[in-house]
């Protein structure tokens, strides 16, 4: 009778990535990493958001300048805050509204019965 060959068996220690069950532990782990990377989401996003805003903010203030800008430009003119001077006409009962540096006449309106009034008590 013939004895059976032994197979020649060799082993040699590896490593796979395999799916695992995790423990109670594991898992509690898990929940906790999952939570945090959620709270940071939305905390990023968040953030994401008020950047948006900022950044809208900054561009409409942008955008704003650039189109008065560019009406000052186009037209070579502009408003600004002139000092000027009530000239009061008691003789012609009006009084006129003067540009001190260019000495222009802004408008000229009647006087009112006060300011009428108020010539004849001073004179």
């Amino acid at each position: 009778m013939t004895t059976p060959k032994e197979d020649h068996i060799e082993r040699k220690e590896v490593e796979e990535f395999l799916e695992c069950t995790l423990t109670g532990v594991e898992l509690l782990d898990r929940s906790k990493k999952l939570a945090k990377a959620n709270n940071d989401a939305i905390d990023l996003d968040k953030k994401k958001k008020d950047v948006s805003s900022d950044f809208a903010a900054q561009q409409k203030k942008i955008d704003a300048t650039l189109g008065i800008l560019s009406r000052v430009v186009s037209s070579g003119k502009e408003y600004r805050t002139v000092k000027c001077e009530w000239v009061i006409n008691y003789t012609k009962g009006v009084k006129d509204l003067v540009r001190l540096d260019t000495q222009d006449i802004i408008r000229t309106i009647d006087l009112t019965k006060e300011e009428r009034q108020t010539k004849m008590k001073v004179g």
